[in-house]
């Protein structure tokens, strides 16, 4: 190898770990607001709602997700609902399913590919991790497509899981899916330190976690490598394990708890 391919290679490396300094420098508010932006706006609705979206339902792990919940009718709220793919699957199944997004256009599309369907769904703009219905609302509460791990800083996602809890009636469950990869936080002393120390600089994201990164530099994302990370998630949320399950080459994992 000659020294100038090492050196191309050095900085192709260099120009990676800069580009990951992005994630250093934004606050948790900011890493949401980031990917809020990145869904904003009727077309990114659209491209969430088409016919062929919502034809898809649930895919094989969703499904048996759902085939582990005991109760098989009551009120579901499903947390970022996009334009409805696994909403109206689940209105379909006898739930009265409310949707709620933090983009008001996903909400929309979500509620009329539904009437397309002829089944009435209700819709919530908020985002997610702050929240906010009447204590005891519902009987199911449902976050699939990995978006778990969606949410920046341990602390913000237990709090999530404390207003999920209030928002389930007793007995209800909660259902969801994570980024699950083992080789996440492998990163090496020198560079969480220094991202770190970036942080500190910035007044940045000072409760940065190894682990974190942008998805597609569009999306904030937590990478979990260690069941154990999540199992204490759950339980400090208040919750109890009644199914979990990960799998080291999809790189993703679901668990279903129960309040």
């Amino acid at each position: 190898m000659t020294p100038r391919i090492v050196c191309g290679r050095f900085l192709i490396l260099l120009g990676r770990f800069i580009q990951s300094l992005a994630i250093m420098v934004m606050r948790p508010k900011d890493l949401i607001e980031f990917s809020r932006l990145a869904y904003w706006g009727q077309n990114r609705a659209k491209g969430w709602g088409t016919d062929k979206m919502i034809e898809m339902g649930l895919n094989p792990a969703e499904t048996l997700l759902l085939d582990k919940i005991p109760l098989k009718q009551g009120r579901l709220l499903v947390l970022g609902v996009g334009g409805g793919r696994e909403a109206i699957f689940l209105a379909q199944r006898n739930y009265e399913v409310t949707g709620l997004d933090f983009i008001p256009e996903m909400v929309q599309r979500a509620r009329e590919n539904a009437l397309k369907k002829g089944l009435a769904l209700k819709g919530l703009v908020q985002e997610m991790s702050r929240l906010e219905v009447p204590k005891s609302s519902f009987d199911i509460v449902w976050l699939s497509a990995a978006m778990y791990s969606c949410i920046p800083t341990k602390m913000r996602r237990i709090e999530m899981l404390k207003r999920i809890k209030g928002a389930l009636k007793t007995g209800g469950y909660f259902a969801c899916q994570f980024h699950f990869d083992e080789k996440a936080q492998n990163h090496s002393k020198i560079a969480t330190s220094t991202r770190r120390l970036f942080a500190w600089l910035t007044l940045g994201n000072l409760r940065y976690e190894p682990g974190d990164a942008l998805w597609n530099q569009v999306e904030f994302i937590h990478a979990f490598s260690q069941e154990r990370e999540l199992i204490s998630e759950f339980e400090v949320g208040g919750f109890k394990m009644e199914y979990f399950h990960t799998e080291k080459n999809r790189g993703r994992g679901e668990a279903l708890l129960s309040a």
